[in-house]
This record gives C-alpha cells, structure tokens and sequence, in this order.
C-alpha cells in the first residue's frame, strides 16, 4: 500500500494553546484527511500590538505536544501587522515552503462559498467598491470601518448581511487568506471551519472552550492558573505556563515595555515619528503631546485613541516605536514578495518529515539554528531576521527574572523537538 503524505497548514498565535485551538486542530485534520500538519505561529508580538504572554519556543512546544508537527515562526514584520500584511505573510510562507497541500482556518461563518465570493470582489476592487471606499474614508472613518461600508453598499443584494459578517475578525483574517492565496496563485486548497462556543473577544470563561482573551485575562488578573483557567486549556498547556512561570519567564504583559517606549517618543522628533508605519495626517503630533502629558502607554492610548485611530492600531505603533520600524522596511516586505525564509521553532518526528520535503521543494531557506543561516547582510530579509533577533531581545526584558533576560536567545536557544 502506497503512503500518501498530505500537509495542512495552520496560522496561529498560540497565546496560549487552549482548548479551542486542539478542536480547531483535530477538526481541521478530519475534514482535510491530512497525514502531517504544519503551523505558521507568530513570534514574541502579536497581531494586535501585543506581547505574547510567554515566548515563542515554549508556546511552539505547545503546540506540538497537543499534535502540530512543526511549527514555523511568522516574522515579526508580519506578525504585528494589519490582518492583511498579516495573513500575506503567513500564506506566503506556506505557499513557498512547497510541502502544504491544504489549509484551513477558523471563522465565525463558516461558509467557504461566502468568504470568497467577499474575498474576489476585495481582490478586483471593482470602481464602485473603490468610490465607496473613498467616500467613507473621507468621513473620516478608520480603513477596517470604511472597507466594511464600501462591501455593504456593493454587496447589499446579495441575501446575507455583509456588515454583521466583517464585525467578526476571524472572518477578515479568513478573507486576508482567501485573497493572499489568490495573489500568489497558490495550489493550496483552503477550508474552514465554524468557530464553536466562545468569540474572539469575550472575556469570561463559561465553558471548556474559552477565547484566548478571556484565558489571558483571567491568567493576569489572579497571577495563577485558577481551576476556571485549566478547565480550558489542555494539560500539556496548564504543565509548561506553570513551568515558565515559576522560572521567571512569564507571565509578560505590555505594562513591561511602557517606559522604554514613553521614552522613545519623548526622545524622538516628529519628522522621526512620521517615518514609522500607520503614522499619518498629524498622528505624530498627538503621540509626542500625550507622551509628554502622560508616564505611561496605558494613559497615552486613552489620551489618542479616536474613531479613526483604533486602540489596535496604536498599540501596533507602539511597538513598531519600541523595535524602530520605519514605514519603509514594511512597505518592501510586501511590495516585494517576501518573507524569505522559514525559521524552525518545534518540530516532532512527523515535523522532520515535513522538513525533509521542504528541503527539496522549498524556495526560500529553512533555518534551524540561527548561528549557522547564510543570509548575506544588506539583503531584505536579513534586516527581517535582524528584527526578529531584536523582537526577543527586548522581549526578554518583560521576564519577571532579569537573570532570564539576557540578549542573543534566537542564537543559542535550538528548536525543541519532540521524538
């Protein structure tokens, strides 16, 4: 009988794998009839201007203890992005890897059919979408706000309501990967999947499967894993938060960053300011006044938050402020093609299988050990792997041990793997 290895890929945040995940992953594997999954998992920050609660090795060997074969990080230049750039990346990885058959995502719809109908029409941008699109952004409404009016005024007659669909951000991540796979042209076949239970952002756990913001919440609030929080996670989850959080390496919170970035921008020009990504019309201004006005991000957020500035895109400025991203850098990442490589961050003895196809079908390098990559400096995605290194660096230093915070953990700490 002739073995078959058929890949799916994932894209996830894992912070922290819990019970939804392990449904969305066993459902994923049955409704595809995959044989090998692999994981595209962001790094130390996350797509909502956050910092990931521990870091990304233990949160990959998360993943792989509950059955994820390999898990490859998301670089931070697409990581804590907008949906878009956000799912451009990820896709992009698992279409150049060249090993993954298929992937499936979690939305709140799901309905296939829907998404990409909505997804071709935000591919093609008819003039129409176009002129409505403008239109709501002239009344001063955020981009997320003015693409969802522009998609109910093209779209009205279409039998479902498009509006209360794009409230749901598992449905606008589904239709970033619907078109990121449709602008590369990918073979992979994409699924989805009906989110059960709880949503995205609710904050109380009422079930055996709790959003990962209601867990967080509940993990920050208390500084422990109360039995409500390890009725949601599985056990392998609750035995490695409860072993990085009695050596000091979590739990990390964004309150750990908030005077070296207060300081940034007290230090900082506007002309400096108005280099770095999703800075515009004046925006610089405001942020200099609140830093100066306040000590701490929590306050400056409530002092620039508006209809046009959401809360999650200014806590992405702030962390492109802290890591001293400019506009320029980010607008390359996409423009022209990338990400270039594929970092190995957990793997297990299916996961080196899927490695051993990579090698030959891969187009961008696969790297295990950082020390060793052969990325020549001045290329692209050398200054990516550049941020990615510093990404953690001052990741670190949220650690409750500062004797755990040291620098250069990307080029001593291997990928973890499990036999």
């Amino acid at each position: 009988m002739c073995y078959i290895m058929k890949v799916l890929g994932i894209i996830a945040e894992y912070n922290p794998f819990h019970n939804g995940h392990l449904y969305h992953l066993r459902k994923s594997v049955n409704i595809t009839g995959a044989s090998h999954v692999m994981a595209i998992m962001s790094g130390n920050f996350l797509q909502r201007g956050e910092a990931a609660l521990i870091n990304k090795w233990a949160r990959a060997e998360m993943a792989v203890r509950s059955g994820i074969d390999l898990v490859i990080e998301l670089p931070f230049v697409y990581s804590c992005r907008s949906a878009e750039a956000f799912a451009h990346g990820a896709v992009s990885i698992l279409d150049k890897c060249g090993a993954v058959d298929c992937i499936c995502f979690g939305s709140e719809t799901g309905n296939l059919d829907r998404l990409s109908y909505i997804a071709e029409v935000l591919s093609n941008e008819p003039e129409e979408f176009r002129s409505l699109l403008k239109a709501h952004l002239d009344k001063g409404l955020s981009f997320p706000a003015a693409r969802a009016k522009a998609l109910e005024g093209c779209l009205s007659d279409n039998g479902f309501n498009v509006g209360k669909l794009l409230s749901n951000p598992n449905n606008v991540l589904s239709l970033e990967y619907l078109k990121a796979l449709k602008s590369f042209g990918s073979s992979i076949k994409p699924y989805t999947i009906k989110r059960i239970a709880a949503h995205y952002n609710d904050t109380a756990i009422k079930s055996p499967i709790a959003s990962a913001t209601a867990i967080r919440k509940h993990i920050l609030g208390t500084g422990q894993l109360a039995q409500s929080v390890e009725s949601a996670i599985p056990n392998t989850t609750r035995d490695i938060l409860e072993k990085e959080f009695s050596i000091g390496r979590g739990p990390v919170t964004d309150k750990a960053f908030s005077s070296l970035i207060v300081s940034q921008i007290r230090r900082a020009s506007a002309q400096e300011l108005s280099s770095v990504p999703d800075v515009a019309e004046g925006l610089e201004f405001a942020i200099i006044d609140a830093a100066r006005k306040k000590a701490t991000t929590q306050e400056m957020l409530r002092l620039v938050k508006s209809k046009r500035y959401t809360l999650t895109r200014l806590k992405r400025i702030l962390v492109y402020i802290l890591l001293d991203i400019n506009s320029e850098l980010f607008s390359k990442t996409v423009d022209e093609g990338y990400p270039g490589y594929a970092r190995v961050l957990a793997f297990n003895r299916k996961g080196r299988q899927i490695l051993r196809r990579m090698a030959s079908s891969a187009c961008i390098p696969v790297i295990t050990k950082m020390a060793r990559h052969n990325i020549p400096e001045g290329f692209l995605t050398h200054r990516m792997l550049e941020k990615d290194v510093l990404a953690t660096d001052l990741y670190v230093l949220g650690y409750p041990n500062h004797r755990a915070a040291f620098a250069g953990q990307d080029y001593v700490t291997s990928p973890v793997y499990l036999p």
